[in-house]
């Protein structure tokens, strides 16, 4: 994709008309200088989005969303930026210089996304085409329609080494990126490329933008391992930043007002089968705080449609937590115990799904519903078990009105004075604050740790801002937005993605013009632009290093903490004695291959 010249982008901005832009989309109606109209981002029954004419931007005055022509493409048209540049162009009539090749940084996320639009193709084309067709019967038996097939893009990878390999090589295609990618590996044997998908139906990962980041492999042989083979993470996959079938399902939750998350693909294909398309999937994940960040850019209502068993309830749970930390409103789907959303469907009804969801279950009642269900008759000291489980929840709880409601359900449910209850929740609140200040107290003195872990932290961004292209790629490759613990850092980092994903570049200058309001990212972005660091490769290598050392030690002591709490558990204690044994392997291997490799 071309790199358009500031200048010209420029140009395009100020010709490209938003009011007559965003009509083709909206009702705008005149109000004093403004236009009026409902908002195409949330669902709303009085108009509160607002576009200027004078300074040529558009703002929702009920979700909050707002910015000029191009900001709206993006959000609107789920589009990249320079897409976006080329739709507002296009509309004002303004013609953009052509592709004259790829500069240095151009082009290498977009090289990514061809190799899996390669890879997405091929699989796709071997349902409905040639000698393989017969495997589409598999999703057909699973009663799937042919539409719905086709518009998620499901796909076939054969019982073959050597087929998705000799296109990625006729189509130019870097093979050690599609092995980064996941797509193929080498052989110990003869050091050939050979392919990794094999005998495996296909499911491919849009970003919200719709292009392919990553697969999900079902295994169609039960001697096959793993069950579901998924590509590993990457510059463009970050699997707890992503959900499955967002992407599609975008304008359906604006339309709807909420969003249903599920566990698997096939509950999630199963409810668009039923003309539930609001819907996506964590899909082997636990759900995480980078998802719900990412829902809330579509919706704040979301329904959460996990698996009947004992299992699911407790994820639905974990989720509806993190879900409501962020601000958002959480609401729990009751299935049966032996049922999911695919086969519930199948063996009632869309009609009596529907019917749970609207029962409107907060997680608290769900939690309550489920204690009387698996405690029929509950003794005094199970209850208080129960309860204070639930008060320490609430105690992190940012919506105190929400809060409120909670503990009145709470106290009507189990027959407990509410006042006792806000009491103790106090006293949950207050300890927690005594204890963060204590911790903040002790670790004040570890400043070396500290320090160097905010040095690598800044090295980090300060290579993606200055350093050479190929320790940039290298370094998108190894580090995530969980690497990093510095609020800055992690806001900056995100920017600093979705710019080099969007534009192909960072520009220091553009980035202090981002956050000119903000005083201190100001001050840190101008640092950052202004360090030298000597021999990038091997600075860049020790951060790197840093950072992976620093969360496995961080994971390290989280085990042995729990293994302390679940003494009198013999079996809870194995299990965390055997992750920690794991953890303390995999940082020996982290030390050993930083000593001994380059970056």
């Amino acid at each position: 994709m071309p790199r358009i010249p500031e200048d010209k982008i420029d140009e395009v901005r100020a010709s490209a008309n938003i009011v007559h832009y965003i009509q083709q989309f909206v009702n705008l109606k005149k109000a004093g200088q403004n236009f009026k109209g409902l908002c195409p981002f949330h669902s709303e029954k009085t108009p509160s989005f607002v576009v200027s004419p004078e300074k040529q931007l558009f703002k929702c005055f009920g979700c909050g969303k707002g910015g000029n022509v191009f900001t709206f493409i993006k959000e609107y048209e789920k589009v990249p930026f320079i897409e976006a540049v080329q739709k507002a162009a296009e509309f004002a009539g303004i013609a953009l210089p052509k592709d004259d090749g790829p500069s240095e940084n151009t082009g290498y996320f977009q090289q990514l996304y061809a190799i899996n639009e390669t890879a997405c193709s091929f699989f796709e084309q071997n349902l409905w085409n040639g000698q393989y067709k017969r495997y589409l019967q598999y999703f057909i038996d699973r009663n799937l329609s042919e539409e719905t097939i086709k518009k998620f893009r499901l796909g076939f990878a054969p019982d073959s080494y050597e087929k998705l390999l000799p296109l990625l090589k006729s189509a130019g295609h870097d093979l050690e990126e599609a092995a980064n990618l996941g797509l193929i590996n080498r052989s110990e044997k003869s050091q050939g490329w050979f392919d990794k998908f094999r005998f495996r139906v296909i499911f491919p990962f849009h970003n919200t933008a719709g292009r392919i980041i990553g697969f999900g492999g079902r295994k169609l042989r039960e001697e096959q391992q793993p069950k579901y083979l998924n590509s590993p993470e990457s510059p463009i996959y970050k699997k707890g930043e992503i959900l499955y079938g967002l992407h599609q399902a975008i304008q359906s939750v604006r339309e709807n007002g909420f969003l249903y998350i599920v566990e698997g693909y096939f509950d999630l294909l199963r409810l668009v089968e039923a003309g539930i398309n609001n819907v996506a999937a964590v899909s082997g994940t636990a759900f995480t705080e980078n998802q719900a960040r990412l829902i809330r850019r579509y919706t704040k209502n979301v329904y959460i449609a996990f698996d009947g068993d004992s299992a699911g309830r407790k994820a639905s749970v974990r989720a509806a937590q993190i879900i409501e930390k962020e601000g958002l409103s959480a609401f729990i789907v009751r299935l049966p115990d032996d049922e999911d959303p695919d086969t519930f469907i199948l063996n009632f009804s869309t009609a009596a799904f529907e019917e749970i969801r609207k029962k409107n279950l907060s997680p608290l009642e769900f939690q309550i519903d489920a204690f009387f269900q698996e405690n029929k008759n509950p003794p005094l000291e199970e209850k208080e078990s129960f309860i204070e489980n639930v008060l320490n929840q609430l105690a992190e709880l940012p919506n105190q009105v929400k809060t409120g409601l909670y503990l009145h359900q709470l106290s009507d449910r189990l027959q407990i004075n509410e006042s006792l209850l806000v009491d103790q929740l106090n006293r949950f609140k207050r300890f927690r604050l005594k204890n963060k200040t204590k911790e903040e107290a002790t670790a004040s003195p570890k400043i070396k740790t500290h320090s160097g872990m905010y040095k690598a932290e800044a090295g980090i961004l300060g290579l993606l801002l200055n350093g050479k292209s190929e320790i940039r790629n290298t370094i998108l490759g190894e580090i995530g937005i969980d690497s990093f613990t510095n609020p800055n850092f992690i806001r900056l980092f995100e920017y600093l993605i979705q710019e080099y994903e969007e534009t192909g570049g960072l520009n220091p200058g553009r980035l202090l013009d981002r956050f000119s309001e903000d005083e201190e990212m100001v001050k840190t972005i101008t640092e950052l632009s202004i360090a030298e660091y000597g021999d990038e490769a091997k600075f860049a290598k020790d951060c790197v290093f840093q950072l992976k050392r620093f969360q496995l030690e961080k994971r390290n002591t989280e085990l042995a903490q729990l293994i302390k709490q679940e003494a009198a558990s013999d079996d809870a204690v194995l299990h965390y004695q055997r992750s920690l044994m794991e953890t303390k392997k995999q940082l020996n291997e982290l030390t050993k291959q930083h000593r001994s490799q380059a970056f």
